[in-house]
């Protein structure tokens, strides 16, 4: 069938503008990570690497609300006569639904709405359907952005899609090939990553398929080994299934026995031949994803069954639509853990190709009461019943033979990133990889660097408005090195260095930026030297001059910084008063309002702290206790009131085991 565009009407939230400020990244590149028993070679071998927080060039995207509204979505649509597969091109290319026709009914867990939430590297992230995470540990850069998809035709006159872009953080370019040949029962989608380079690059690529959870849904995948993570989220452990010591006794293969949010990844041997995983649920149905050896480890994630997962899953979602149902996330990656460094050697290319689908069977009802051991044998004969070894490397072939192929029509643009670099590279003779087109783009966030490329100068903005986007590519720091120089040259080669860990060249550029107009971003970014060097009274007293000179003038973005540095440094009552006094000009952001929580908390404005814990806050991280925290000693200052109690650890403790939060502030990930 064609490949069709299409819209998809729903109520959703508006992703709201990006923050301004620059945030560099965690000069601890490396995370460390506990180890609970023993690993072999290839299980301790990268990690940790490259896992620290890393964000530009891109800007955080964390201005929206859970105010919802009627939206319309431009999709794209695969189709045979046994699956429909709807992505979203405007929402990093999503996999939003993949329809069974047959049987009527989705494979995954559709999203009834579109309600951001803050679980990504860049903050805003919503659930359902598929994602392509890529580049760095966590749900990707693009998971909110547009990216490209155009229309291919295969040999056999079956058109496909292809969704991709170019990722700048990392620098380099990735694609994902998408059929549904006729008589497919499956949906197929080959990754091509590509390093054109000549630096190893570190590399991370984990597939998240969020799937139905249902009662008694069991998880399988073609080995019992695993590597676990203990409750806290403090520790890995390797193990078999279906038992595991994070929940002595109980059968971790049906996701309902966890009391918390947990996962556990599975270890397939070099050796294994297709590696998979499924969910089987409770009437037979068998929802399985299978791919090419190079992505050999698999994982489930659940929320748990606590009041914070269950709280979660509402918060993501419309609990009264008829559509809701918890959910779980099967994935598949490149290495043992998503806590494990890849590293992506120069001018090399990395494909995969993975299967989606699902069986529907009866019979295998009653493999949810069988032997895990016993049953999954039953599970993997009837996945390689209908989609055997040989068909998952021929069909691998045929699609890496399609990978290059030049599109026919493009059918949904990205940002204008591709273009630019597709651009700049045509400055130095080389060239964007086959079978990728960026056509110009009108994108405002690169036209001053459009400008930089063909007349050597970067147009200068107003300094309180700030540059449109931010630039850390060694390539392009280059040209401004070359360019006429003014604050805001001095600024991005400040941040670029920054970046790289050259504090000492990074604040010399910024002093000179400074120099050359004073301006709230090269004082923001001196200010967080010195907050991350540890100097919290330096980085106020650079905060406090910068909000002196330009607080009617700058984003809340430099007031949720400011009021963070307040608070390590117990200055509540300036922090209250400058609240009063934006808060009297503006609607002050959600992390503007929970630093005057603290506040109001330390001040005894109860008044204001009741009202707090009756609203729904938006940006509150995943397994973040800010809130919920300031409930907790509100609780027990009640307590000692009413009780005429010491105020102190014990009663603390005590009321943390006998009371609950509110359900809209409870975002933990385990109850402590």
């Amino acid at each position: 069938m064609p490949v069709l565009k299409s819209n998809l009407s729903l109520s959703g939230a508006n992703i709201g503008e990006a923050n301004p400020l620059p945030f560099f990244r965690n000069q601890k590149r490396d995370r460390s990570v506990k180890l609970l028993n023993d690993f072999n070679d290839e299980q301790k071998n990268l990690l940790g690497h490259e896992t620290g927080e890393i964000y530009l060039p891109h800007r955080w995207q964390d201005r929206y609300t859970r105010e919802l509204s009627p939206i319309n979505l431009t999709t794209v649509v695969l189709e045979n006569e046994n699956l429909r597969a709807v992505f979203l091109p405007e929402l990093g290319g999503r996999l939003y639904s993949l329809f069974d026709k047959v049987n009527d009914h989705d494979l995954l867990f559709t999203n009834p709405i579109l309600q951001f939430a803050n679980l990504s590297i860049l903050n805003a992230w919503f659930s359902g359907g598929i994602e392509w995470n890529m580049g760095q540990y966590g749900h990707t850069f693009g998971t909110c952005t547009p990216v490209h998809i155009a229309k291919l035709i295969d040999d056999q006159g079956n058109e496909f899609i292809r969704i991709y872009d170019y990722e700048r953080t990392r620098n380099f370019y990735w694609a994902l090939d998408c059929h549904l040949p006729s008589g497919a029962n499956n949906l197929r989608v080959h990754a091509r990553i590509i390093n054109d380079s000549n630096q190893t690059k570190p590399m991370y690529w984990w597939t998240n398929i969020a799937v139905k959870e249902g009662e008694k849904a069991r998880i399988f995948g073609s080995c019992e080994d695993v590597i676990f993570v203990d409750q806290g989220f403090a520790g890995y452990g390797t193990g078999k299934l279906p038992f595991l010591p994070t929940v002595p006794g109980a059968d971790l293969s049906f996701p309902e026995n966890f009391p918390f949010a947990n996962e556990y990844f599975f270890q397939n041997s070099k050796d294994t031949q297709a590696p998979w995983e499924s969910i089987l649920y409770d009437n037979g149905d068998i929802f399985y994803e299978s791919s090419t050896p190079e992505l050999r480890f698999k994982k489930m994630f659940c929320w748990g069954n606590h009041a914070g997962g269950r709280g979660w899953q509402e918060f993501l979602s419309d609990p009264t639509s008829a559509q809701f149902s918890p959910y779980l996330e099967l994935q598949a990656g490149l290495a043992p853990t998503q806590l494990h460094g890849y590293q992506m050697q120069p001018d090399s290319e990395i494909s995969f190709t993975q299967f989606f689908g699902a069986i529907s069977d009866s019979n295998n009802k009653t493999l949810t009461g069988m032997d895990w051991h016993d049953a999954q044998k039953i599970v993997e004969k009837e996945i390689r019943d209908v989609l055997p070894v040989a068909i998952v490397n021929q069909e691998h072939d045929r699609l890496s033979s399609l990978a290059t192929r030049v599109p026919v029509e493009i059918l949904a643009t990205g940002t204008g990133w591709g273009y630019l670099e597709s651009a700049r590279r045509e400055k130095t003779g080389t060239h964007t990889p086959t079978g990728l087109l960026f056509h110009s783009s009108p994108d405002p966030d690169i036209s001053d660097w459009i400008q930089l490329l063909e007349t050597g100068e970067l147009p200068i903005p107003n300094v309180a408005q700030g540059p449109n986007s931010w630039i850390v590519q060694a390539e392009w720091i280059a040209l401004l090195q070359n360019a006429p120089a003014t604050w805001l040259t001095d600024l991005h080669i400040g941040n670029s260095l920054y970046e790289e860990g050259h504090t000492q060249a990074a604040v010399d550029y910024w002093t000179s930026s400074l120099l050359k107009q004073s301006s709230p971003w090269a004082l923001r970014n001196l200010a967080i030297v010195k907050r991350d060097s540890g100097d919290f009274a330096g980085a106020l007293s650079i905060y406090q001059d910068l909000i002196q000179r330009f607080k009617l003038s700058v984003h809340d973005a430099f007031f949720e910084e400011f009021f963070n540095l307040l608070i390590l440094a117990d200055k509540f009552e300036l922090l209250w008063q400058n609240y009063l006094e934006i808060s009297s000009n503006r609607n002050a952001s959600e992390r503007v309002v929970l630093a005057a929580a603290k506040a109001a908390l330390e001040l005894g404005k109860y008044d204001f702290l009741e009202e707090i814990f009756t609203r729904t806050f938006s940006q509150i991280r995943e397994g973040e206790g800010t809130l919920v925290g300031i409930w907790f000693e509100y609780q027990t200052i009640l307590v000692a009131r009413k009780l005429d109690l010491k105020l102190d650890n014990e009663l603390r403790a005590q009321v943390r085991r006998t009371r609950q939060p509110p359900k809209n502030i409870d975002f933990r990930m385990i109850e402590n």
